[in-house]
């Protein structure tokens, strides 16, 4: 017992590489930089005093004081509270996609991630009205950034560090509990999800992805009908609850964790092709990257490396001549 315990510990609470989160930091601020460059346009719509849910109305929707026990409360983060010139507003979401920017190349890191993740939450507060699932996984990728040591590995921080003698080649090892915490939440969104959906009605009977499909805000790109009919539905409804199932037990296993994440792939990749949820399968699929570790990714890295140099090799190199051809 005490040997599994130890090897617990080392699992969650050890230290390793920072590629890993360096990799994780990429992909999540470039979702989060795109999602608010794609809103820029439609700030005063969504987050004006004269939008579709107006300041007064998400309030009551979101206080501005949360109280997390009977009696106990505390101020959301929400540094818009009370601001009604669209100025500040348009001046604030500006700052949000620069710090996203600053966040994807990793400069400043420390910094940059801590304060994007307080303006995505402040601008989630102002109108949790208009949220969705992507963006909730989008306010928690933030606050990862935010907590772990980003820009470690892969980053303008490391690469100045390094030319100006300040750090070694090799980056140094980090604490992994950081990206233990991004994989075991990415695995409670799974697990309580199928849990919900098993508990309902429409899941357990097969025909839940028949519904979507006919919701016209839905729709996106074409799909073959067949797929939207029985008994094809029977095959995506359970095929859905076995993948989120797998997402959320199975993928700690590590001879199905390639398996299972491919599942999961095709599983957004389906719902990003055919249906229009912003960025949401980007978004969520960003964390799988948390099940591997540093070294796993550099190996893979190196290897990939390899292939490519012997593919351009084989490319230039000129046709062997016989002796005595001209």
């Amino acid at each position: 017992m005490k040997e599994v315990l130890k090897q617990l510990d080392s699992f969650w609470f050890g230290y390793g590489s920072p590629v890993t989160m360096g990799v994780f930091r990429i992909l999540a601020s470039s979702w989060i930089f795109l999602n608010f460059v794609f809103l820029l346009p439609y700030t005063a719509d969504f987050f004006g005093e004269r939008s579709y849910a107006p300041g007064w109305a998400a309030a009551r929707y979101m206080p501005p004081v949360a109280e997390i026990l009977p009696g106990v409360a505390i101020p959301r983060i929400d540094i818009l509270n009370g601001v009604t010139d669209m100025r500040i507003i348009y001046a604030v979401h500006i700052l949000t996609i620069i710090l996203a920017a600053l966040t994807l190349v990793g400069m400043w890191t420390r910094i940059s991630s801590i304060c994007l993740a307080i303006l995505v939450i402040s601008f989630h507060h102002r109108n949790a009205i208009i949220l969705h699932g992507g963006d909730s996984v989008f306010r928690m990728c933030a606050i990862y950034m935010a907590l772990a040591p980003s820009g470690a590995a892969i980053s303008l921080d490391r690469w100045f560090a390094v030319k100006n003698g300040k750090a070694s080649a090799t980056p140094p090892l980090v604490s992994l509990w950081p990206q233990r915490l991004v994989a075991l939440n990415l695995s409670l969104i799974y697990f309580t999800t199928i849990w919900a959906k098993w508990f309902g009605t429409l899941w357990r009977n097969g025909t839940a992805t028949w519904f979507p499909a006919r919701l016209n805000e839905f729709k996106r790109f074409p799909v073959p009908d067949f797929v939207n009919q029985f008994p094809v539905v029977y095959i995506s409804t359970y095929g859905t609850l076995l993948v989120e199932f797998s997402l959320g037990v199975l993928v700690w296993f590590r001879p199905l964790r390639k398996w299972v994440l491919l599942g999961g792939l095709m599983l957004h990749g389906f719902i990003e092709y055919s249906m229009n949820v912003p960025l949401f399968a980007f978004a969520i699929t960003s964390m799988y990257v948390a099940f591997y570790d540093g070294e796993e990714i550099v190996k893979w890295w190196e290897k990939l490396k390899r292939r490519i140099i012997k593919s351009d090799s084989k490319l230039v190199s000129p046709p062997s001549i016989a002796p005595g051809q001209s």
